[in-house]
């Protein structure tokens, strides 16, 4: 499932989307009134040497700072809410109603490290170690979002009318959308969720089809749909028709993609209108 190649040469290309665009009637419906707080990124101690090697990275690449501001940039929180690297078992990145606060574990880190060295293998030692971060780095910034939607859900008590997993999901590919440096990271989010798809076929499914987030090639098959439907002319590669034998995206699902972008840009544009910046 590694296409890094193939999407990185449509990059130049790709137009810039703005994230709180909507229609005219929309976009002056609510008065902006975004509160005055915004992600704030602390590190505490790693408990292991492998957690003490990705805490290094994160801090010295300014990972959690870079997603923030990113994040800051567009939308502003009632108050501060802290953004946390901490140690933690099993690896996760999550958002934590009791204390406030977005957690991001060094083992999630090196989870998708050891993932995304095991596939980045083309090129010199360094160039495959570079690859391997830049990757960290993507799947990083879209946990960040990813758990930033459930923030927001919360303090905001904004409604959501389907699974709040496939909501999180759809504002963390908004946000990835916003440049082409993002847009990087979503190639890196979405190379995550095909290497975990793969591994999910090889182990059984039973407690995950219950679980509250989407099976990992649900989430896969999505992040390629809402990229795509961001921009069909730029990523047209990615569909899988005759002509094209090999793209990833079936064209039954294509056909509804542009349909679904616009539609989850609405709906998250219309729900954080007055928080936008």
């Amino acid at each position: 499932m590694r296409f890094h190649r193939r999407w990185a040469a449509a990059l130049a290309a790709a137009a810039l989307l703005t994230f709180g665009a909507t229609s005219a009637t929309s976009a002056t419906a609510v008065p902006a009134v975004p509160g005055p707080g915004g992600l704030v990124v602390s590190y505490e101690p790693a408990e292991t040497e492998a957690g003490l090697a990705e805490q290094q990275f994160l801090q010295q690449n300014e990972v959690l700072e870079s997603a923030a501001a990113h994040a800051n940039a567009l939308i502003g929180l009632p108050r501060d809410i802290p953004l946390v690297a901490v140690s933690c078992d099993p690896p996760n990145a999550y958002w934590d109603p009791e204390s406030q606060a977005i957690l991001f574990c060094y083992e999630y880190a090196a989870l998708f490290r050891g993932i995304f060295s095991e596939r980045n293998t083309e090129g010199s030692p360094a160039e495959q170690a570079r690859a391997t971060d830049e990757d960290v780095i993507g799947v990083a910034n879209s946990a960040v979002f990813h758990e930033l939607a459930h923030a927001l859900i919360q303090v905001y008590d904004l409604p959501a009318t389907g699974r709040e997993e496939d909501s999180a999901d759809q504002l963390a590919t908004l946000l990835l959308s916003e440049d082409s440096l993002h847009r990087e990271y979503a190639i890196s989010d979405i190379e995550a969720w095909g290497a975990l798809a793969e591994l999910s076929e090889q182990g059984d499914l039973s407690d995950k089809v219950s679980d509250v987030h989407a099976l990992d090639s649900q989430r896969y098959y999505n992040a390629i749909c809402w990229l795509y439907g961001s921009d069909p002319q730029t990523y047209d590669f990615v569909v899988l028709t005759e002509a094209n034998p090999e793209g990833f995206l079936p064209e039954s699902r294509a056909v509804g993609c542009p349909g679904e972008y616009a539609q989850m840009q609405k709906a998250w544009s219309t729900l954080l209108a007055p928080y936008l910046k």
